[in-house]
C-alpha cells in the first residue's frame, strides 16, 4: 500500500515544481519512507471519521472535490480510497469523475485509458470499466480517453449499476467553482468532502466552495486542508 502514498508524494512534488512559489526553508525530513508513514496515518484518520458515520448513516459514496484547480481532490480521493481498502474485506471502488483535467492514469499507471467518457459514448459496458489493482486492494474507473463534460446522469446511472458490487465508492469530481455538473453530481452521493490548499485558497473561492454545494442540498461532510508544504492532508474542519 506504501507505493500508492509514494505516486501521490512524487504527483504532488511534480505539480509543487511547475508552479512558482517563494523560498521555503528545508525539509525536516528527507526520508521518504517516513514521509509516507506519516501520511497513512493522516488518511487512516480521515478513514476512522468517515467509517464512524458510515455504517449508522448509509453512507457508500463520497464525492471528492475542491474549489479551483491543483488544490489536490485527486491526491484526497486516492489517498482515502487506498485507506478504505487497508480493510482487506472492503471492497472500495474509486471513480474519476473529473473529465475536465483527469491525471488517475498517469499517477496509478493504470494499463488502460478507457473509462467513463468510452461508456457515455457506449463504447463500454459498464461491467467491464473498473481496473483492478490487486496490490492496493481497490478498483478504479478512469475517465476515458475523450476528456470534457460528461451527462451527470451517465454518471449517476454508473454509480447506481456499480453500487451493489462495493461497500465504497470514492468518486473525484472537477473543482466545484469552475465547473456546474460538479454540484448536480453532488446530490447525487451520499456525501462530499471539500479540499481547499493550505496558505493558497483565498477565504473567498472556499466560501464559494461551500455555499454551491449548501445551495444545491449536498451533505458535506467536511473539508479536508491538503498542506502541500509537507504533502500531510488533515481536517480543518469538521461537520461530521
Amino acid at each position: 500500500m506504501s507505493k500508492i502514498y509514494e505516486a501521490l508524494r512524487k504527483a504532488e512534488q511534480e505539480r509543487e515544481s511547475s508552479r512558482p512559489r517563494p523560498s521555503l526553508p528545508p525539509s525536516r525530513s528527507t526520508d521518504s519512507g517516513g514521509h509516507a508513514t506519516a501520511v497513512q496515518e493522516q488518511y487512516q484518520k480521515l478513514r476512522a471519521s468517515l467509517v464512524t458515520v458510515a455504517i449508522p448513516s448509509g453512507l457508500h459514496t463520497i464525492l471528492i472535490t475542491e474549489a479551483r484547480h491543483g488544490e489536490g481532490a485527486t491526491t484526497v480521493a486516492i489517498g482515502l480510497a487506498s485507506a478504505l481498502a487497508r480493510d482487506r474485506e472492503s471492497r472500495v471502488l474509486l471513480v474519476e469523475a473529473n473529465l475536465r483535467t483527469p491525471s488517475l492514469s498517469a499517477i496509478l499507471a493504470l494499463p488502460t485509458t478507457t473509462g467513463l467518457a468510452d461508456f457515455a459514448a457506449g463504447r463500454v459496458a459498464p461491467d467491464a470499466l473498473p481496473i483492478r489493482l490487486e496490490e492496493s486492494n481497490f478498483s478504479v474507473v478512469a475517465a476515458g480517453d475523450a476528456p470534457g463534460a460528461v451527462d451527470t446522469e451517465v454518471i449517476d446511472g454508473l454509480l447506481s449499476h456499480l453500487h451493489a458490487q462495493y461497500d465504497f465508492i470514492v468518486v473525484d469530481a472537477a473543482p466545484v467553482n469552475n465547473y456546474a455538473e460538479t454540484s448536480v453530481l453532488s446530490t447525487k452521493v451520499d456525501g462530499v468532502i471539500l479540499v481547499i490548499e493550505a496558505d493558497q485558497t483565498p477565504v473567498s473561492e472556499a466560501d464559494a466552495a461551500k455555499r454551491q454545494l449548501e445551495n444545491v442540498g449536498a451533505r458535506i461532510l467536511g473539508v479536508v486542508l491538503n498542506r502541500r508544504r509537507s504533502y500531510l492532508p488533515a481536517f480543518l474542519e469538521s461537520v461530521l
